[in-house]
């Protein structure tokens, strides 16, 4: 009796491996839903649209990807829907790196780093110092120096929030030149351009894709690139090193899953980034749009993604930015 009873659990267990195998072998057959956590219009928007039809295209038989963007709280929204959703594979979403390690590692989200399956980067964009095109201020040394003769009077505009990657990169450009500035969060890419268009805020953070289109058209000034090496798509603007602060920081953007979803699908998934990355069409596209594509497999991408939780970690043990 005891010898059927095994038989036949092990029969069943065979017959959920071979079920599982076979939905993974006709997956997609619904829509799959993509979540940006973060407002249309904004640097993770454009790179997830741009390459949504591309996985479409390398995913076949149809398969159809909804962008969704659920922005708020630094992101935190948009991730948590994520992490929470069911793990079928009809669920994924663009995380962003540091800033969800940053809220993770001060305790505000309501998830862990391990509630994701990484999926694949696609993305590594620097951070760069704007200011409005009638500003005064020519450099970063410009800016320090105004900051240094009236501490606090200067108003850095961030896209995020409290504890976001830009609250962050300020924090550590305070320390390094020894200023007082005051952060001002405005929660997305469309308003702080705006703040800084408007000549609301002196001065304001955001990624370099964000920035080429306006500062391109003569609307607003780079003043500072946060980047090893002058960026090839705007030579012109000098780095922090270049003018004596060792700043460098930026933002990477990857495809995550919901921790549990089946590894032939996170297969399936990779090999269409994958695939999508080497489109002639695709990489046409990300030209044109001037996405800085920087790709990592999904093991190179959780390798990536616990490396700056701890690095994060170990800042925050030293200097909390609360």
């Amino acid at each position: 009796m005891k010898r059927v009873f095994r038989a036949g659990v092990m029969g069943v267990v065979a017959a959920v491996a071979l079920s599982g195998s076979a939905l993974a072998a006709d997956y997609p057959t619904k829509p799959i839903e993509m979540i940006v956590a973060f407002a249309p219009g904004g640097g993770t928007d454009v790179a997830a649209r741009s390459i949504a039809s591309f996985m479409e295209k390398h995913l076949g038989g149809g398969a159809r990807i909804a962008v969704i963007n659920k922005p708020g709280a630094g992101g935190e929204i948009g991730w948590t829907a994520v992490a929470q959703a069911k793990p079928d594979g009809y669920t994924i979403g663009f995380i962003n790196v540091p800033a969800i390690n940053a809220l993770v590692v001060e305790g505000k989200a309501k998830f862990k780093m391990d509630d994701f399956q990484p999926i694949a980067n696609l993305v590594y964009d620097p951070g760069v110092l704007v200011v409005g095109k009638n500003s005064p201020y020519q450099s970063v040394k410009d800016l320090v120096e105004a900051a240094k003769a009236k501490p606090g009077s200067i108003a850095i505009g961030t896209s995020g929030a409290v504890g976001s990657s830009e609250h962050i990169t300020i924090l550590n450009f305070e320390r390094l030149a020894d200023v007082k500035l005051t952060h001002a969060p405005f929660g997305g890419t469309a308003p702080v351009r705006q703040a800084v268009l408007g000549g609301h805020i002196p001065a304001a953070t955001m990624n370099l894709s964000e920035a080429l289109q306006l500062s391109r058209e003569g609307e607003i000034r780079v003043i500072g690139v946060m980047s090893e090496e002058r960026s090839d798509y705007l030579k012109d603007a000098p780095t922090f090193r270049e003018q004596g602060y060792d700043v460098v920081a930026g933002s990477s953007r990857g495809i995550a899953a919901p921790k549990g979803i089946p590894a032939d699908i996170v297969a399936k998934l990779e090999a269409a980034v994958d695939k999508a990355l080497n489109d002639p069409e695709y990489l046409e596209a990300a030209k044109k749009a001037e996405i800085p594509l920087h790709y990592l497999a999904s093991g190179d991408y959780k390798a990536f993604l616990d490396k700056s939780t701890a690095d994060l970690e170990a800042t925050w043990k030293v200097s909390p930015w609360r």
